[in-house]
């Protein structure tokens, strides 16, 4: 088992308990141990066989957990998810799969509407019925029905460093059987979406029949669907499915482009090769029946009169004529980031000291990090008054005072609250070297007033950068309504920079919107809101996000050394922070 599903079998829990109206900390305590385990940076499962670490070790995890996690490795089930399970209709967790529905808004379907399915929230949309309960508005309705094919056809996409988890593991298991001399993972992951459908594997082999052989006896493998020489197609007892396919060297690179895709992407590409007299699929590009290209990626779009493409622009958003006119941007890449802006400690929701942030960081031969605990509004995570705060920033003057070649930046994570004003006084902001500020409150608010909430922080003199700021949580919270074009006007009016948040359940703002904002002239920071010294790797995930928007090193501010980070801040024009 992979960290991932065993974080799921916890969501599970969680989700089921919900429902069931437990007690609400232990269905955060469920909630907190899934992410934990997810972000953990090594296999449980190996740390559970070899027996060489107490899980108890693990931040979060107490005994009765590690005890789960054991039980989970070794039999591959969760006693308790089934024993939950089956007080509940076997078909009401489907209806979790369905975007704007989490368990609350289930719980209250089937309290007040009998609803036990898919089957029968299409029947209660049909009959008027939804409307009529407070909190479904017209919009999750709209959601409601358009994700309804979703739950009905078991489909399940899964975060990006969750099929990262798996698609790692079985491509070292199949390169541990030999024989394979080239081996990617194509599709929707190597061009780094958010979310994963499924998993295309391509290799070339002397043997591929042996190679499909070893694949389908990978432990993982719950069902093999279909089984030849050159392709196999399996399931994974995740429900992820996974094919592999076996094609000649010199129809690799083609066969790499086509199933990459996107299925746009290559529209547009076939078309230039008609265009030219070609034909193009995944075994090659030919000039009748001669294959003139196909050997790698590069030669192909040489041929078709294009500059090599990076996949995580292939959307057909312009691209290809980037290409053909030699201007595609020179995309971040994760050894360009300086530092982390987005960060928690134990002294709120995180769990890891300073210190301990700090080691993580240094390892990652980072020059300063932003520590941003939350401000006193997010009760649940006893954030900080401005007496606590400044206890904590006095604590980093001290590190400061002893590192060398390292900084520790006093931060918070600021709330806008409801009525727009902020969560603590500007004396105290303008001591900061660096705010972010975010919503998490009052998300069912109008349009105008998100707008309104948002813009206002922006223009504050003391706020440096809007976090997460579509506020969306993937599979669990659409974002909520608001003028991005207003948020992109303030931003470029004052300086205020727009996180890119890789936190793999946020990766907030979505590289459609980050595109846009750039096109305003808007400037970013690209973090991790790590919780865990092990999380702070997620930022390759920020640099995804920024990749698909077309970012370059210099739309980016902790691409700088700290001085030139310091000098790019708003508040160092105020001359009030940043020193």
């Amino acid at each position: 088992m992979q960290n991932p599903d065993i974080a799921r079998l916890f969501d599970e829990v969680a989700d089921l308990l919900e429902i069931q109206d437990a007690n609400p900390f232990r269905v955060r305590a469920y909630r907190n141990a899934a992410r934990t385990i997810r972000d953990f940076p090594d296999s449980l499962a190996d740390l559970v066989r070899a027996g060489t670490k107490d899980l108890t070790d693990i931040p979060g995890i107490g005994e009765d957990l590690a005890e789960k996690i054991a039980a989970i490795v070794t039999t591959g089930e969760l006693p308790l998810q089934k024993q939950l399970a089956r007080k509940l209709p076997a078909g009401l967790l489907d209806l979790l799969r369905i975007p704007g529905l989490g368990p609350k808004r289930v719980k209250l379907l089937y309290k007040k509407l009998k609803v036990k399915s898919a089957a029968d929230l299409e029947k209660a949309l049909a009959a008027g019925k939804i409307q009529k309960l407070k909190g479904f508005g017209p919009k999750i309705e709209e959601k409601m029905r358009a994700g309804l094919g979703q739950a009905q056809g078991g489909e399940r996409r899964m975060l990006l460093n969750e099929a990262e988890t798996q698609a790692s593991a079985v491509v070292a298991f199949l390169r541990a059987g030999g024989g394979i001399r080239q081996i990617e993972v194509a599709g929707s992951y190597r061009r780094r979406r958010e979310t994963i459908g499924d998993l295309d594997i391509l290799v070339t082999s002397a043997s591929s029949a042996k190679v499909m052989d070893r694949f389908v006896e990978y432990e993982e493998v719950a069902e093999v669907i279909s089984k030849g020489e050159t392709r196999a197609t399996v399931k994974f007892r995740s429900g992820l499915q996974v094919d592999l396919r076996a094609v000649q060297p010199e129809a690799y690179g083609a066969a790499l482009m086509y199933f990459t895709g996107s299925k746009a992407h290559n529209i547009e590409l076939r078309k230039i090769a008609q265009e030219r007299s070609y034909k193009l699929n995944e075994y090659g590009l030919f000039k009748g029946a001669r294959r003139v290209a196909g050997e790698t990626e590069e030669e192909v779009y040489a041929k078709l009169g294009l500059d090599w493409i990076p996949p995580e622009l292939r959307e057909a958003r312009g691209e290809i004529a980037l290409a053909r006119e030699h201007r595609l941007p020179h995309l971040v890449e994760v050894k360009d980031i300086h530092g982390d802006l987005q960060m928690h400690t134990s002294a709120t929701d995180g769990k890891g000291t300073i210190e301990d942030m700090v080691h993580a960081a240094r390892a990652l031969s980072y020059e300063y990090i932003a520590i941003t605990d939350h401000s006193k509004r997010v009760t649940m995570a006893l954030g900080f008054d401005a007496k606590r705060l400044r206890e904590q920033w006095r604590a980093i003057d001290a590190l400061n005072a002893q590192s060398r070649g390292f900084t520790i930046l006093k931060s918070v994570e600021l709330d806008i609250l409801e009525s727009g004003k902020l969560d603590l006084p500007d004396d105290v902001l303008a001591e900061a070297d660096y705010v972010v500020a975010t919503i998490h409150y009052g998300l069912t608010q109008s349009k105008q007033e998100l707008t309104r909430r948002l813009v206002g922080a922006a223009e504050h003199p003391w706020v440096d950068t809007i976090g997460h700021p579509t506020g969306r949580v993937l599979g669990r919270r659409e974002p909520y309504p608001f003028d991005f074009d207003a948020l992109c006007r303030a931003c470029v009016a004052t300086g205020c920079l727009l996180e890119l948040n890789g936190h793999p359940e946020r990766m907030d703002l979505p590289d459609t919107l980050a595109a846009g904002a750039k096109q305003h002239g808007v400037r970013f920071v690209l973090s991790t809101d790590s919780h865990y010294p092990g999380n702070l790797p997620h930022m390759r995930y920020a640099v995804d996000l920024a990749r698909r928007a077309g970012l370059e090193a210099g739309d980016i501010l902790n691409t700088r050394p700290l001085a030139e980070f310091r000098k790019g801040l708003k508040r160092a024009v105020k001359g009030g922070g940043g020193r």
